[in-house]
């Protein structure tokens, strides 16, 4: 793992150990009666003594994420069907690695199927992916496997890491409220809920009494 990566997690966790310190942040203590999204990127709510507010995509990264793995050490995954199977065909050097990534796509909610030289079919994909996109996310899956079994990523590592990232929640998706409540309620059952698999913190706290400091009121 890089150098970079690593810091960014170390500095991740140095926050999140000061967050932890701090009374009232629970997840349990977000009022999900009171949660809006904020210039459709992040997701805001009040607990007791301060203000919370979630970066929307980022959360949906450890979801992802973690729902990946799992899916790695089990015999479980979600997925749905396509309409109609698509075929994608691709350069004869990108195809060998293709083939060297598609168990492992496979086990994460795809069904994508040697087709004839060069090309595979796609049945089915990760129930988490919106319709539309699969060529775009599987070509981009492709590079960033090359890329990142080159940084000493374990190949399930790889797989999970750019699934997360390419078929996230985007800053600029507008989210209802049942959307907002349904994605802080899987956040907070992950692993790790305070930082991204890219070692982000996924959410800060303005204390109150910051706020109010602001106003120049005690």
């Amino acid at each position: 793992m890089n150098d970079k990566f690593t810091e960014a997690i170390d500095r991740a966790k140095s926050y999140v150990s000061k967050l932890a310190e701090e009374e009232n942040n629970l997840p349990s203590n977000i009022d999900l009666n009171k949660i809006w999204q904020l210039k459709s990127r992040y997701i805001v709510s009040p607990i007791e003594s301060a203000i919370v507010i979630i970066d929307q995509s980022l959360a949906h990264q450890r979801i992802l994420y973690d729902g990946a793995i799992k899916s790695f050490n089990s015999s479980s995954f979600s997925s749905q069907t396509l309409l109609f199977p698509k075929k994608l065909k691709f350069e004869s050097e990108n195809f060998s690695d293709l083939l060297d990534a598609l168990p492992y796509m496979n086990r994460i909610g795809f069904n994508m199927k040697k087709h004839d030289k060069n090309s595979v079919i796609i049945e089915s994909i990760p129930s988490e992916m919106l319709w539309g996109n699969e060529t775009k996310i599987v070509n981009q899956m492709l590079g960033d496997f090359k890329l990142m079994i080159n940084k000493e990523l374990s190949k399930e590592e790889a797989i999970a890491l750019s699934f997360s990232n390419r078929a996230c929640i985007k800053n600029g998706d507008s989210l209802s409220n049942s959307e907002m409540v349904e994605l802080v309620n899987r956040l907070f059952g992950t692993n790790e809920p305070f930082i991204c698999p890219n070692g982000n913190v996924i959410l800060i706290q303005i204390p109150i009494n910051e706020i109010e400091n602001k106003f120049n009121r005690k």
